[in-house]
């Protein structure tokens, strides 16, 4: 009998066991089809927010300067850490001399300081890195100095800051992984009320944080550390024109002499100097100056000397009036162009204008007023570097000068620094000539760190009659 006892009691022991193998196979089997669906779960819902969301406000902000006769990109890398170092990168076009650029970065928010400086060498165009420190986010001002120059760059330096949609789908993907981790743990010590209770929560957790992903496209970003406050209501329409007066040091210059060129901008309602120009196409103004009869042709980017203040030195080849046209964008504004002159005195230079470059322009045989023109150049080899952001620029001006207009190669925005070949040969655009008349036209691209500059005069005729 305690034999019979002992099998029938064994035998039982046995079944039980292998129920509770069955048991924890079956729980197992739960969690583990709890762990597909979460990480199919996650994937879809990591994908949306990885498209929709960039590091935006770790972007590098390129700003051209032309300082002491040399035309600067001036390239201030992302801030991986705050407090943290700060690279800045000046690359050179050609013609480059020798030249020392000094760097000063100071903080307005606390007043922090660092410096350094790169040395341009004579010949050697391409890119001058330096390194300097921030101590915290917010406004900041890059200032160089070359030659007696001096600019002041404002930019910000920013710091990721998470939103509270993004904390709650973040924190429900990691209770996810800690709840199936509990239920996992409670299924193999045979708790399965608890394992049970765990994979419900996380399965909980996983739609809350599945959802707010797929709606992550649609909601808005965190303000970044450091961003400047909001404009003054969704509903505002950005801050007046500015108005533009022009003068020159000194106030007569002459043919062959060095002079400075200045702008002074300030608000068409307040009068105050404008100091909240937004970075536009890798750069704080865009200046054109051309003469009259349009032999001369300058492309700069002036230097912000003071608050309202821009100034840039050149050098006249011809006598006469000269022709100012500036581009700008306010902040939180839409972009302005301006316009002004100024009077050369002397007699026009012995040597005249400088050759042409090697490139070929192609328009349509007869264009006319008010429709696209296509106009191609023919660049030569596909050895084009990016400059402010694009493969090549066209601008047009008409012969009385009232009119400049400004375009972009089609091909759009250009990836990367300008550092790298690989555009062209061909550029193409499309200008609208406003009326009948001649017309003065400069496609500028760059090659091997050199701004190409290609003229060419077009004659607008009357649309025929139908």
């Amino acid at each position: 009998m305690e034999r019979a006892s002992s099998r029938g009691l064994g035998r039982g022991s046995a079944g039980a066991l292998c129920a509770g193998r069955r048991g924890l196979l079956r729980s197992g089997t739960v969690v583990l089809k709890l762990l597909m669906v979460a990480a199919a779960m996650a994937v879809l819902g990591w994908a949306a927010p990885a498209s929709a969301h960039g590091t935006v406000e770790n972007a590098d902000i390129p700003l051209a300067q032309t300082i002491a006769g040399t035309e600067l990109t001036v390239v201030i890398r992302r801030s991986w850490e705050v407090p943290g170092p700060l690279r800045v990168d000046v690359i050179a076009y050609q013609p480059v001399r020798d030249l020392a650029v000094d760097l000063r970065l100071r903080s307005t928010v606390d007043g922090h300081a660092t410096a350094s400086g790169v040395r341009l060498e004579r010949g050697r165009a391409g890119t001058y890195p330096a390194t300097l420190r921030v101590a915290g986010t917010g406004a900041h001002e890059l200032e160089l100095r070359a030659a007696g120059e001096v600019s002041v760059l404002p930019f910000r330096v920013l710091g990721p800051r998470a939103a509270g949609w993004e904390t709650v789908m973040y924190g429900g993907f990691g209770a996810t992984g800690v709840l199936l981790a509990a239920a996992l743990v409670a299924a193999a010590g045979a708790r399965m009320a608890v394992a049970t209770g765990c994979g419900g929560g996380a399965l909980v957790a996983l739609a809350v944080a599945s959802t707010v992903a797929s709606l992550s496209a649609a909601l808005p970003p965190a303000t970044p550390d450091g961003a400047p406050p909001p404009a003054a209501g969704a509903a505002d329409p950005g801050r007046p024109y500015a108005q533009l007066a022009v003068s020159t040091t000194p106030p007569r210059p002459a043919v062959g002499d060095e002079f400075t060129l200045h702008l002074d901008l300030s608000d068409g309602s307040t009068g105050q100097p404008v100091d909240d120009l937004a970075a536009h196409h890798a750069a704080l103004a865009h200046l054109v100056v051309t003469s009259a009869d349009a032999t001369f042709f300058r492309h700069v980017h002036p230097n912000r000397t003071a608050a309202g203040r821009l100034a840039v030195r050149l050098r006249a080849t011809v006598p006469g009036r000269h022709l100012v046209h500036a581009e700008i964008e306010r902040a939180d504004s839409g972009g302005q162009a301006l316009a002004g002159g100024f009077e050369v005195a002397g007699r026009a230079a012995a040597d005249g204008p400088p050759a042409p470059a090697a490139a070929r322009v192609a328009l349509p045989p007869e264009p006319v007023p008010g429709r696209p023109v296509p106009i191609e150049v023919d660049a030569g080899a596909a050895d084009l570097q990016p400059w402010l952001g694009m493969a090549g620029h066209l601008i047009v001006r008409d012969a009385a000068g009232g009119f400049l207009g400004h375009v972009h190669e089609q091909g759009g925005m250009a990836a990367g620094d300008g550092t790298v070949a690989g555009a062209g040969p061909r550029l193409r655009f499309a200008f609208s000539f406003p009326r009948p008349g001649r017309y003065f036209g400069w496609v500028q691209f760059v090659r091997d760190f050199t701004v190409v500059t290609v003229p060419f005069t077009v004659h607008i005729g009357a649309e025929r009659a139908r």
